[in-house]
C-alpha cells in the first residue's frame, strides 16, 4: 500500500519504525484452558504471528468410538499494548473435532519501548456445546475415600454427549472386593461400564476399569463424586 507521504515525496522510501518491543511470551487462552508459545523480539510496525489450533476438546476424555464437538470459533482478541489488525482465514471458522487449523494474525505494536507477554484469547460460540470444569474426582467405598491425583479437567462437550473416565479401583477397593453398583453424582449420569458390573477385584496387578457418563445438558463446574457399592 502507497501511503500519502509516499506520493508526495515521490515514492521515496520512508522508515518506519517501532521502539525496541520485546515479547516475553505468547500467552494463548481457550475456554479455561492456557498454552504458551516461546516469546520473540519485535522490530516492525505490525508483525505477523502464525498460530496452529487444534480441536481437541474431549479427546482425553472420550472413548474411541465417539467424536467430540466441533468448533466454531467467532472472535480473537490480542492483549493491550497490542493490537489486532487483520486475522486469516476470516472468522468465524468452524474446526472438526482433532482437525487443525492455522491461523495467520497481522499485529500492531506498541510504538514504545516495552516488554512483557502476549496475550491472545480465542471465543467460540455453539449453542449445542457446554463447558464442563471437574475441579476433583474423589472414589468412595463404605468409609473410605479417596481423592485422585491431578483429576481436575476442563472441557467442551456437546450437551448429553458421552466421555470416559478411566479409574485404577485399587485407589479404594482391596483385593476380594466385589462392586455391584457404581453411582456417580449429579449432573452426571452412568451409562455403562467396562467391564460390566458386578466386577470383582480379583486381580493382584493393576486393575483399570472405565467408566461411560452422560454430561449435562448445561454447563457445570464442581466435583465429581463416584461411589462403589
Amino acid at each position: 500500500m502507497v501511503s500519502i507521504i509516499d506520493r508526495l515525496f515521490g515514492n521515496k522510501k520512508v522508515q518506519t519504525s517501532v521502539k525496541k518491543v520485546t515479547i516475553t511470551s505468547i500467552n494463548l487462552k481457550f475456554m479455561g484452558n492456557s498454552h504458551g508459545l516461546a516469546g520473540m523480539e519485535v522490530s516492525e510496525p505490525v508483525f505477523e504471528l502464525r498460530i496452529p489450533f487444534q480441536n481437541k476438546m474431549g479427546s482425553n476424555l472420550l472413548p474411541d468410538n465417539l467424536k467430540g464437538p466441533k468448533i466454531v470459533l467467532s472472535s480473537v482478541t490480542v492483549g493491550s499494548p497490542f493490537r489486532l489488525v487483520d486475522i486469516s482465514p476470516k472468522l468465524p471458522v468452524e474446526v472438526p473435532y482433532m482437525s487443525k487449523t492455522m491461523f495467520t494474525l497481522k499485529i500492531a505494536a506498541p510504538d514504545v519501548t516495552w516488554e512483557g507477554p502476549l496475550s491472545i484469547n480465542f471465543g467460540n460460540e455453539s449453542a449445542n456445546n457446554v463447558t464442563i470444569s471437574i475441579k476433583k474426582v474423589t472414589l468412595h467405598h463404605g468409609d473410605k475415600s479417596i481423592e485422585l491425583e491431578d483429576s481436575g479437567v476442563t472441557t467442551s462437550m456437546q450437551k448429553s454427549q458421552l466421555f470416559k473416565q478411566n479409574l485404577q479401583i485399587y485407589k479404594v477397593l482391596s483385593l476380594g472386593d466385589t462392586v455391584n453398583k457404581i453411582e456417580v453424582s449429579a449432573p452426571f449420569e452412568i451409562v455403562s461400564t467396562d467391564p460390566k458390573l458386578p466386577i470383582k477385584a480379583d486381580k493382584k496387578d493393576s486393575y483399570i476399569i472405565s467408566l461411560y457418563m452422560k454430561c449435562p445438558e448445561f454447563s457445570y463446574a464442581g466435583d465429581l463424586d463416584i461411589r462403589f457399592s
